[in-house]
């Protein structure tokens, strides 16, 4: 008899504890999850699951989708969330963390209850005990955008789980890549075949590799890193392409800097291969002077721009 005792007395002790650890607010969760992963919401039961005890999280998308309202970024974000839900069904954790939706039609009392007055909204409410009154954590829609891969990095974040998307296969999408790279390999095989001749000739080469010595010797690379403005407004309302001193300069400057050694180098080498096929004398002086004049301009405008870099440099040559 003592042992049937002791066995019953251990049933209801299990029998109990099992009791104790029902949760009906999530059980009666579990149960109104649609095939999308999705809780739908109206004013009483978001105030039945996202108030008072509860041992789960609640991501709760609250909307104005009407006609009445124009919202366009609710209709964006709709999809996105609903997507973010779909995914996390595959999670283990899917029984810890629901996903739910509140249209203003459905809940128009909580959208004045929580004072808001702009739609759309997600927001995060993590888990409390008995007595606690945590704040919600809203995710900025308009400083983090409204993809389902930026709201699902702020809610691995914020609630600990590992929240992923997973984004169905798009065939219309990879057919139409599809279809562009086999007509750009069309097109590349085809001009190939006719200017092929291009790509190997000398001249080719000697161009490109003078383009990049230009751009490259101009403070191309400094803007690429530093990032300056392209050019700066005066405060009298005149444009202002030159920055003074060496430590800075503006974006329009390293073309400037590279059209005038680009004339410079087409001065030099008018001299060196155009000058000596003149078979007439006088036309071949008359050249000699004309690229010499044009490079001694050049070259002044240089200077002149090495004057205003650095208002001290003492010399100039024609300007």
């Amino acid at each position: 008899m003592k042992r049937v005792g002791s066995l019953f007395f251990i049933l209801l002790a299990f029998i109990g504890l099992v009791f104790a650890q029902a949760d009906p607010k999530k059980d009666k969760l579990i149960s109104l999850v649609n095939q999308d992963g999705l809780v739908k919401l109206n004013s009483n039961s978001f105030d039945r699951f996202a108030e008072g005890k509860r041992n789960y999280g609640l991501v709760v998308l609250l909307t104005a989708l009407g006609p009445q309202f124009n919202c366009h970024p609710c209709r964006e974000l709709d999809p996105e969330f609903t997507l973010i839900a779909k995914s996390f069904q595959r999670n283990k954790d899917n029984k810890n963390l629901f996903f739910g939706h509140l249209d203003f039609n459905d809940g128009q009392i909580i959208f004045q209850k929580l004072q808001l007055v702009s739609a759309p909204n997600v927001l995060y409410f993590p888990p409390q005990k008995v007595g606690e009154s945590k704040e919600f954590i809203r995710y900025d829609v308009t400083k983090n955008g409204l993809d389902a891969e930026s709201i699902a990095e702020f809610l691995t974040k914020q609630t600990g789980y590992a929240v992923k998307v997973k984004r169905p296969f798009n065939y219309v999408k990879f057919g139409g890549q599809l279809f562009l790279a086999v007509g750009a390999a069309a097109i590349l095989k085809l001009v190939y075949r006719n200017f092929g001749f291009i790509f190997y000739h000398k001249t080719t080469w000697t161009v490109a590799s003078i383009l990049l010595v230009l751009v490259m010797t101009s403070g191309h690379m400094w803007n690429r890193i530093r990032g300056p403005a392209y050019v700066m407004p005066t405060q009298s309302g005149q444009i202002n392409y030159i920055a003074a001193g060496f430590s800075s300069q503006l974006g329009i400057e390293s073309q400037i800097v590279s059209s005038i050694y680009g004339c410079l180098g087409l001065c030099l080498l008018a001299l060196i291969k155009m000058v000596p096929q003149f078979e007439d004398k006088t036309r071949q002086r008359f050249a000699v002077f004309l690229w010499i004049g044009c490079f001694m301009f050049v070259f002044s405008v240089l200077l002149a721009l090495f004057k205003v870099k650095n208002g001290a440099y003492p010399f100039k040559l024609l300007i």
